[in-house]
């Protein structure tokens, strides 16, 4: 039996507790207001959802009328407590029936256990739930199920209508209250772009989705259209012990950031310059080459719009110098004089470094000399921090790097 655990507005939950405050009795938002009426409210306490707000609204978007607490993010704070529940989840079962799923997410196998504490599954769920709340003071909600798509429907979807807070899905439930639910969307695995797809074969929810041929499924969606039709029934082989050592086979990474304020196209050359060696810096250290460059722009939200362009580069490689080269080849030619407030930055189609293939035109003396220092960059990074060397446009008035480092998930630390 598998439960998955939801800490209820996490972020803003904790800022309640930080304040003595019932997050169930006060108007308080997670969001930067230095950061303008465009920043983004990371998380809304459970009181003042009633008024239909919603997190990863903008501050612009709250109800004026409305007496709110505006808390500034703590990343380390929220970690913290994220720690102190994990602690609580060792109470009840071991480390490898424990897949973290997110920050304020957990799935358990309480499979091997029930036997142990000789309790059902929703009498364990309710001792740890509570332990949850007499140890942080915060709230949890809770999805049961005999797998992991089961429990986390149960969450998503009927926990929240529990006076308890927590809900049992199995496959006969699913079918009387999950298969005409809508939107699909609610369902886990099922985003917009799925859900388009299914859309355009017939499928609104679940029960259409289990009148749909298996083939007709494969043909739009590969092996993801039997996983699918398996879920629609409520089938999942995937145990927690596989999904918590699941290793994802990366063949791309990158970084991207929205700005703080509008950089001009001159000026954001010095965040690409910063994000390139970053990346460079990277590959070497993971002993990888790549051989796809890809970068994306947006613009202001006054003028909106943007590109994304890629490019496959002549041969393999990790080397700053040719990165730098053919970002800046590929910035310029597709970047406008127009104020921009995003920047992506990718590498893709990686392979291992022993296979890197030269050519005749490339001084192979300098190349590992640049070789040999970033190497020992990356070492200098993996023991004293990402933000122990820069390069020194970093250092300038446009430049991002050491401000970013200092944050947490792309917010405020401290």
């Amino acid at each position: 039996m598998v439960i998955c655990i939801d800490l209820k507005s996490f972020y803003a939950s904790v800022e309640c507790v930080l304040r003595g405050l019932d997050p169930f009795k006060v108007n308080l938002v997670v969001a930067d207001k230095d950061r303008g009426p465009g920043s983004i409210v990371l998380a809304a306490s459970p009181h003042i959802k009633k008024y239909g707000v919603k997190s990863r609204c903008r501050i612009y978007q709250l109800p004026e009328k409305l007496d709110i607490i505006y808390a500034r993010p703590r990343m380390k704070k929220y970690i913290e407590y994220a720690s102190k529940i994990y602690d609580v989840y060792l109470k009840y079962v071991c480390s490898e029936d424990i897949h973290v799923y997110s920050i304020d997410e957990v799935f358990l196998d309480l499979g091997p256990y029930l036997k142990y504490y000789k309790k059902s599954a929703y009498e364990m769920s309710k001792i740890i739930l509570d332990d949850i709340y007499k140890s942080t003071g915060l709230p949890a909600v809770c999805g049961i199920g005999e797998n992991m798509f089961l429990a986390k429907v149960a969450l998503d979807i009927l926990a929240k209508h529990e006076k308890d807070g927590i809900a049992y899905l199995d496959q006969e439930i699913l079918k009387e209250k999950i298969w005409s639910h809508e939107p699909i969307t609610d369902i886990w695995g099922i985003g917009r772009g799925i859900a388009k797809r299914l859309l355009k074969l017939g499928v609104k929810n679940l029960g259409d989705l289990t009148k749909c041929p298996l083939k007709k499924l494969e043909k739009e969606f590969g092996i993801v259209g039997r996983e699918l039709l398996e879920h629609a029934y409520g089938i999942d082989n995937t145990t927690v012990q596989e999904a918590r050592t699941y290793l994802p086979t990366s063949k791309s990474f990158g970084y991207g950031q929205v700005l703080y304020e509008d950089y001009s196209y001159q000026d954001l050359y010095v965040v690409l310059l910063e994000t390139v060696d970053q990346i460079a810096c990277e590959l070497v250290a993971k002993k990888l080459n790549c051989s796809l460059i890809a970068l994306g722009i947006g613009y202001s939200k006054d003028v909106g719009g943007g590109f994304s362009r890629q490019r496959t580069l002549p041969t393999k490689t990790n080397s700053r110098k040719i990165l730098v080269e053919e970002f800046t080849k590929l910035y310029y030619e597709h970047v406008e004089d127009l104020p921009i407030r995003r920047i992506d930055v990718r590498v893709g189609k990686l392979s291992n470094e022993e296979f890197i293939q030269t050519d005749l035109f490339t001084d192979q003396e300098k190349l590992k000399k640049e070789h040999n220092l970033y190497e020992a960059l990356g070492e200098i990074k993996e023991k004293y921090g990402k933000g122990a060397v820069y390069i020194a446009a970093s250092g300038t008035e446009k430049g991002t790097f050491v401000k970013r480092h200092k944050l947490i998930g792309g917010h405020n630390a401290e």
